[in-house]
C-alpha cells in the first residue's frame, strides 16, 4: 500500500494498523463508523456499493476512502467474506487520549472465511478451517471449525497423500491455511476446488511448537490420549490450524475442547469421484442444491441436526449393528407419525445450540443470543417429554441422554431482562432484582427521565411558549429549544448553548444538575451490566460440555426424524441386511430423479450376487435410462449404508466397503491429463484399491481413444475384475462385443435396456432386461436429437454398408479365408479405378503419349491391388 510522505497523526496510527492487518481490508472505527483508506477502500467500495470519496481531495495528501456505519458492519463484512475477502476489525479500545490526541485502537479480531463465527457469513453448514503440513514419509491434515469447536485430523502416507482429494470433497473446508513453501499435489486439489488459501510463514509449521500450543490448549502433558505423537505431521497441521484461529480472533478458544483422529474404521469409503459421480452434493451442471442426493434427504429441523446428517451421508457405516440401529429408529418413527410431526415441530424450535455455545465462550455473543439459549433449552424439556414415548434401543437411550438443563435457563432468564436489546451498550439488559445497586440506578434513571418531563411542562407554563421542548444529543446533554418566534420570552435565567437557523437552545442550572444525575447513573448501570454479563457468560461457559453434548442428541434425533420423513413422503421402505455380496432389488427407483420429475418413474430390478452373477454387463441406446440405473443401484447402496430407507418396493442389501464409479469424461488441462488420461487414473485406482466387498460402477470407459483400444481395454478389464474376484460390477457399454464374454466367464451376465421400434423411430421403455441389446440405435437418437434427415438417410447408407462388410467379413471367416484390410469397401473414397477413368476417357484427345504413360500407370495400379489381396 503506497503511503504519503506526510501523514496526520490519525493516518500515521492507521498505517501502523494495517501493517498489523496483514493481507485483511482494515474497518478503521472512527465515531459511529468504520472507515476504509486507499486501496482498501478502493477494493471494497465497488464489493459494497458505496460512492468512494476522498479527503483533501486535489491536494498532495488526497486519500480515497469509503466507510460503513458501526451498528451495521456484520453485513458488510458478510458480503465481503463472501467475495474472497479478509476483515481486520480495529476497534477503539479506551475513551482516553494519547500524547498524540489520539483514541487508542487495536484490532480486535480478523475475520476469514475459514474463521468466521458470525451468523451473518455462516449458513447452516460447517464451516471448517485446512491446515496441511507434509512431510518426505507422511503428510497431516487438521480440520477446525472455530463456529462449532469441531475439531480434528486426517494422516495420509508419504508426500503425495493419497485419499486427500476425497477428504476436501466430503469436508469441503471454507479456507485452507499453508506453508510460503507449499506447492504440488496439495495445492492443486485445493485450488481445484476454489477454496481460499492463505499462506504463513513456514516457521509455523514447527513440529515442537505445534504440539506444545496443542497440549497447552488442552491443559494435557501430551497428546497420546488423542492417539497422537508429537513427531506426527497432523500435529503440526493442528497446532498451525489453533494456532491461526486464535491470532485471528484474538482469544483463546476455550470452546474447542477434543481433538480427535479420523479413522476409516467401520466406514464405507467414497472417493471424490464417486461423491462427484452420483450427484450427492452438487448436481452435474455446478449448481449447489439442485438434483442432489442430499437435496432430496435433508429435512432437518436443526443447523446441527444438517450438518450431522451430511456427516453420515459422506461417512457411511460399514458395520452391520451400527446400520441395523439406525435402520431400527428410523422405522419405529415411521410407524408413529403423528409422534414424528410433533417431534419434527419442537425440533424446528431449537437454536445452534453448538454456534450458540461457542459464541458464549468466546465473549461474542449478545444478551438476545442467551435468551435464545434460553428458549432452545425449554424447547428440549418438550422433546424430552415427547421422545419418553419410544421404545427402540437407539431412540430409548437419545432420550436417556437429553438433558434440558434446568439450571442454566433458569440463570439465563433470571438475569437477562426479557425485554433485552440486541446489543449491552443499549442499557437495560439486566433484570430488576439481580443487583441492589443496579436496581437504584434503575430507579433513579427512570425518576430522572420524569422529572425531565416535569422541567419541561413547568418551563412551558412559567415562560408562556408552548412548543418549547427539553432535548438530548451527545454534544451538548439535555437543553432546552426555543422557537426564533418566541425568543422575546425567553428568561434572563436561561444560558444559551447554540444558535439554529430557526431556534436558540439554552441550558439551566437545574437541567444541568439533572443532567449529570442522569448521565452518572447510566455511566455507572453500563459498568455493572458488563460485570454482570460477563460473569453470566463465564458462568454458562463452565456448562459448554453438557450444552454440547445436549445439542449432539439433538442432532442426532433429527438426523434420523429426517431420514423417517423422506421415507413416509418418498414411499421407500426399510432394507433387510445381508452378510453376503448381494444387491438384490425388487422395483428400484433413482432416489434423486424421481423426487424432481412429474414423471412417473419406471422401477427396475437388481439381482445381483457376488459368486453367481456379480459382473453385468447392460447394453442399449444413449437415452435409454443406463446411466440413471446405475446410479440408481450405487445411491440404494448408499442409502442404506447411512441408515435410510430406500426407494424400491423390497431390497435385500449386503454391506460393502467402498463404492467405485467412473462415470462421465472430463478433462484436467492444469494437469496436462486429457479425457482419456483422466480416464485411465479412475479406472487404475479402481482395480488396484477395489476388493470382494466393493460396489464398481462403470459407464463407457474405454471410449475416450480409439475404437479397438477401447475396447480391448473394456475387455480386459471385465476380465481382470471377474479372474481377481472383484466386487459387485455393473458395466454400461456400447461395445457390443463385451457381451461375448457371458461365454467364457461365469459370472459375467448380459442385460440390456429394452427399447421399442416403431418406423424407423424408438420409444424408449426404460426396464433392465435380461440379454444383449441387438444394436445401438445411434441413427433414430439422433433423428430424436434434431439432426437433419438428410444427415440421418445418409448415415443408414452407410450403416447397410458397414454392416454388408461385417457379414463378408463373417463369411469369410467361416470359409477359413483371411480377410485383408485392401479388399474392405472404401466407402468415403471415390471410383478411381482404371475401368472407371476408361468410361470417362476420349482417345481422340490424347497423344500417343499420353496414352502409353496411362497405360502403364493402370498396369502399376492393378499390380498394387493384385499384390495386396495376395
Amino acid at each position: 500500500m503506497s503511503r504519503p510522505a506526510r501523514l496526520t497523526p490519525m493516518l500515521e496510527q492507521y498505517f501502523d494498523l494495517k501493517r498489523q492487518a496483514e493481507d485483511a481490508i482494515l474497518f478503521f472505527r472512527l465515531g459511529d463508523f468504520y472507515e476504509m483508506f486507499y486501496e482498501d477502500a478502493e477494493v471494497a467500495a465497488p464489493v459494497l456499493d458505496l460512492v468512494l470519496t476522498a479527503r483533501g481531495k486535489g491536494t498532495e495528501a488526497e486519500t480515497p476512502m469509503c466507510g460503513v456505519p458501526y451498528h451495521a458492519a456484520p453485513q458488510y463484512v458478510a458480503r465481503l467474506i463472501r467475495a474472497g475477502h479478509k476483515v481486520a476489525i480495529c476497534d477503539q479500545v479506551d475513551d482516553g487520549e494519547s500524547s498524540k490526541g489520539l483514541a487508542k485502537r487495536e484490532i480486535t479480531r480478523i475475520v476469514t472465511p475459514g474463521t468466521a463465527i458470525d451468523g451473518m457469513i455462516l449458513d447452516r453448514e460447517s464451516c471448517l478451517l485446512l491446515s496441511v503440513h507434509g512431510e518426505s514419509h507422511a503428510t497431516g491434515a487438521a480440520w477446525l471449525d472455530v463456529s462449532t469447536g469441531e475439531f480434528f485430523v486426517t494422516r495420509y502416507e508419504g508426500a503425495i497423500p493419497e485419499g486427500f482429494a476425497d477428504d476436501v470433497a466430503r469436508f469441503l473446508p471454507r479456507e485452507a491455511v499453508l506453508s510460503e513453501s507449499m506447492n504440488g499435489e496439495v495445492v492443486r486439489v485445493i485450488e481445484k476446488r476454489r477454496i481460499p488459501i492463505s499462506r504463513i510463514d513456514r516457521d509455523n509449521f514447527d513440529s515442537v511448537r505445534a504440539p506444545e500450543l496443542l497440549a497447552k490448549h488442552f491443559s494435557t502433558q501430551s497428546l497420546k490420549g488423542f492417539g497422537l505423537e508429537a513427531g506426527d505431521p497432523a500435529v503440526v497441521a493442528a497446532g498451525v490450524a489453533l494456532g491461526y484461529a486464535q491470532s485471528r480472533h484474538r482469544k483463546d478458544l476455550d470452546h474447542v475442547r477434543h481433538l480427535r483422529l479420523e479413522t476409516p474404521w467401520n466406514d464405507m469409503h467414497l472417493d471424490a469421484s464417486t461423491i462427484a459421480n452420483l450427484e450427492i452434493f452438487e448436481s452435474q451442471d455446478g449448481g449447489l442444491g439442485g438434483a442432489t442426493l442430499w437435496k432430496v434427504l435433508n429435512e432437518t429441523r436443526t443447523a446441527a441436526g444438517g450438518r450431522l446428517l451430511r456427516r453420515w451421508i459422506v461417512k457411511p457405516r460399514a458395520e452391520h449393528d451400527a446400520i441395523f440401529e439406525r435402520h431400527d429408529a428410523v422405522d419405529e418413527l415411521v410407524r408413529n407419525q403423528s409422534l414424528l410431526n410433533r417431534i419434527s415441530r419442537i425440533l424446528a424450535g431449537i437454536a445452534d445450540l453448538e454456534r450458540l455455545t461457542a459464541r458464549i465462550t468466546m465473549k461474542s455473543a449478545s444478551p438476545r443470543e442467551c435468551l435464545t439459549l434460553a428458549g432452545s433449552l425449554r424447547t428440549i424439556g418438550e422433546l424430552r417429554e415427547e421422545t419418553a414415548r419410544l421404545e427402540g434401543p437407539m431412540l430409548l437411550r437419545l432420550h436417556h441422554e437429553l438433558d434440558e438443563l434446568e439450571e442454566v435457563a433458569t440463570r439465563i432468564e433470571k438475569t437477562i431482562s426479557e425485554t433485552a436489546p440486541q446489543s449491552l451498550k443499549e442499557g437495560g439488559v439486566i433484570s430488576d432484582g439481580v443487583d441492589p445497586e443496579l436496581d437504584e440506578l434503575h430507579r433513579l434513571a427512570r425518576s430522572s427521565k420524569t422529572a425531565l418531563l416535569e422541567i419541561e411542562k413547568s418551563e412551558r407554563e412559567s415562560t408562556g411558549i408552548s412548543s418549547l421542548k427539553v432535548r438530548f444529543n451527545n454534544v451538548f446533554g439535555y437543553y432546552i429549544e426555543v422557537s426564533k418566534a418566541n425568543l422575546p420570552k425567553v428568561p434572563d435565567s436561561y444560558v444559551r448553548k447554540q444558535t439554529l437557523a430557526n431556534a436558540e437552545r439554552y441550558i439551566t442550572a437545574e437541567l444541568k444538575d439533572l443532567e449529570e444525575r442522569i448521565l452518572g447513573a447510566e455511566e455507572k448501570s453500563a459498568v455493572i451490566e458488563q460485570r454482570i454479563y460477563d460473569h453470566l457468560l463465564t458462568w454458562i461457559s463452565t456448562r459448554a460440555g453438557g450444552i454440547l453434548a445436549t445439542s449432539a442428541v439433538v442432532a442426532e434425533i433429527d438426523a434420523i426424524a429426517s431420514l423417517a420423513m423422506v421415507a413416509i413422503a418418498r414411499r421407500w421402505v426399510r432394507p433387510q441386511l445381508s452378510e453376503e455380496v448381494v444387491i438384490s432389488i425388487s422395483e428400484g427407483r433413482h432416489p434423486v430423479v424421481e423426487a424432481l420429475t412429474s414423471e412417473r418413474f419406471i422401477p427396475n430390478d437388481t439381482k445381483a450376487r457376488l459368486e453367481d452373477n456379480g459382473i453385468q454387463i447392460i447394453t442399449g441406446p444413449n437415452m435409454g435410462g443406463k446411466s440413471t440405473y446405475l446410479r440408481q443401484v450405487a445411491l440404494i447402496v448408499l442409502l442404506n449404508q447411512i441408515g435410510s430407507f430406500v426407494p424400491a418396493a423390497d431390497a435385500t442389501l449386503g454391506i460393502f466397503d467402498r463404492i467405485f464409479t467412473r462415470v462421465g469424461a472430463s478433462d484436467n488441462l492444469s494437469r496436462g491429463e486429457s479425457t482419456f488420461m483422466v480416464e485411465m487414473h479412475e479406472t487404475a485406482n479402481i482395480l488396484n484399491n477395489a476388493t470382494s466387498r466393493s460396489l464398481i460402477v462403470l459407464d463407457e470407459v474405454g471410449r475416450g481413444t480409439a475404437t479397438f483400444d477401447g475396447l480391448s481395454l473394456a475387455w480386459a478389464i471385465v476380465e481382470h475384475l471377474h479372474d481377481t474376484g472383484k466386487g459387485i460390477t455393473l458395466f454400461a457399454t456400447h461395445y457390443h462385443e463385451l457381451t461375448d464374454l457371458e461365454a467364457t466367464r461365469d459370472r459375467v451376465v448380459n442385460f440390456n435396456v429394452s427399447v421399442r421400434e416403431w418406423k424407423e423411430q424408438i420409444i424408449f421403455l426404460r426396464k433392465v432386461i435380461p440379454g444383449a441389446a441387438d444394436k445401438s440405435y445411434g441413427i433414430q437418437v439422433a433423428s430424436l436429437a434434431g439432426v437433419p434427415a438428410g444427415v440421418t438417410g445418409r448415415a443408414r447408407e452407410i450403416l447397410h454398408m458397414l454392416e454388408d462388410r461385417e457379414r463378408a467379413v463373417v463369411s469369410d471367416a467361416s470359409e477359413g479365408k483371411i480377410f485383408s484390410p485392401a479388399r474392405q469397401m472404401e466407402l468415403f473414397r471415390r471410383d478411381d479405378s482404371p475401368l472407371s477413368e476408361l468410361r470417362e476417357l476420349d482417345p481422340d484427345t490424347l497423344s500417343p503419349m499420353e496414352a502409353l504413360n496411362l497405360l502403364h500407370e493402370w498396369k502399376r495400379r492393378t499390380k498394387k491391388v493384385k499384390d495386396g489381396n495376395d
